[in-house]
């Protein structure tokens, strides 16, 4: 792969200018078809036996639809294969943790101002508590997700029929103000309060941003899907996910195909330090933030997660994390830019992710913080797949 190749891709990665452009349901945004579901990560070995957090979504997800009146039932759907868990990637959406994506499911739209025809999907945030993403049974879940999908959409839906929203803006907004958009999207989502406020007369989607920091979240995950999917033909990584059992990255040399292996647990601080149950594989699509420079390359801007995450980041994480990324990002100069898998085999140095822990057993839910370190046998391996693909 040539030098020149890199500063190609990497030119078109910065010409994209990502816009929050709309809300809709997946059946409508992705043609996403009855009995099928989009799960995080890397396709599962056997999509019948799905990790056990993205399996307590999926149940939900199946009562949400009317396909199943209890957890059994949906449990027996998704076993027989009746029910179909894909990819969400190859949908271009990219989901949190261990959210299931339903048709009913309402998904941000962001979509490229400089080539609207250019767009990626996400989920759409529901609030604080309970939430579809930590992968659990509580059935007070189900409640937030119908007043996600019959009154929060529509009402956002209706609110940017006005206009869209520039991403960009709002990302700097958070940088400055100590947000490193995958751990904290404080600052930003506070910024979008206030640019929404004008457009929406409820109380309720107000109240609901105020209390939810992250809601910027999902938005900026689909900015960065939207960013590296503009990539042409090199090693810039533009997928890192986890299913909840398996890693999986893709290169922009080949885009369509996952290298894969066993996933560890994130590592980091838990909301009850006395809480014993085992954090779950990587899970999730947000790796897409950290690919694209941000995340735990921006932890140096963002003192709150920074210190609370100090005692997990491996020594001289300053100085080593930009050495794998790319050129910055010339809107974010202050940040390193791709990761690079050829540099991260150059270096031998592990990318890291600042991506949640949640209960392995799909039960307990969000168990804390966390920062993940993808192994660099990983990228060698990507790395010979695709010089293997090209003799």
């Amino acid at each position: 792969m040539r030098a020149d190749d890199t500063t190609h891709a990497l030119r078109r990665v910065h010409a994209v200018r990502p816009q929050w452009s709309g809300v809709m349901a997946a059946r409508s945004a992705v043609a996403l078809p009855e009995f099928a579901l989009l799960h995080a990560g890397p396709p599962f070995d056997d999509a019948r036996k799905p990790s056990a957090p993205v399996l307590s979504s999926a149940v939900l997800c199946c009562i949400h639809e009317g396909w199943a009146r209890d957890e059994a039932r949906a449990e027996e759907l998704i076993a027989r294969g009746e029910v179909r868990l894909e990819c969400a990637q190859s949908y271009d959406v990219v989901t949190p943790l261990a959210a299931v994506i339903s048709p009913r499911t309402m998904l941000v739209e962001v979509s490229d101002a400089n080539d609207p025809a250019r767009r990626a999907w996400s989920l759409l945030g529901s609030g604080a508590g309970p939430q579809i993403r930590f992968g659990t049974r509580d059935m007070r879940i189900l409640d937030r997700m119908t007043w996600r999908d019959e009154v929060l959409g529509p009402a956002l839906a209706q609110a940017l029929s006005q206009g869209p929203i520039d991403l960009f803006a709002l990302a700097r907004t958070g940088i400055d103000g100590g947000d490193d958009l995958h751990a904290r999207t404080t600052a930003a989502t506070a910024a979008l309060r206030t640019m929404l406020a004008p457009r929406i007369d409820r109380e309720d989607i107000d109240a609901m941003l105020a209390q939810t920091p992250l809601f910027f979240l999902t938005l900026w995950m689909a900015a960065c899907h939207l960013m590296l999917s503009a990539a042409s033909s090199s090693t810039l990584v533009v997928g890192l996910a986890g299913n909840g059992e398996s890693v999986g990255l893709r290169l922009a040399a080949s885009p369509s195909q996952w290298i894969t292996a066993y996933a560890s647990a994130p590592q980091g601080p838990r909301i009850d330090p006395q809480q014993t149950t085992p954090a779950a594989p990587l899970t999730g699509d947000s790796g897409v933030i950290d690919a694209a420079g941000f995340g735990a390359q921006a932890l140096a801007f963002a003192p709150e997660p920074a210190q609370a995450l100090h005692a997990y980041l491996p020594e001289s994480w300053r100085e080593k994390q930009p050495r794998v990324h790319a050129q910055a990002h010339p809107e974010f100069a202050r940040l390193p830019g791709v990761l690079d898998a050829a540099r991260v085999v150059n270096e031998g140095i592990a990318p890291l992710a600042a991506i949640a822990m949640i209960d392995a057993h799909g039960r307990t839910g969000l168990l804390g913080r966390g920062i993940y370190a993808v192994p660099p046998e990983l990228f060698e391996r990507a790395l010979q797949t695709f010089s293997a693909d090209t003799e």
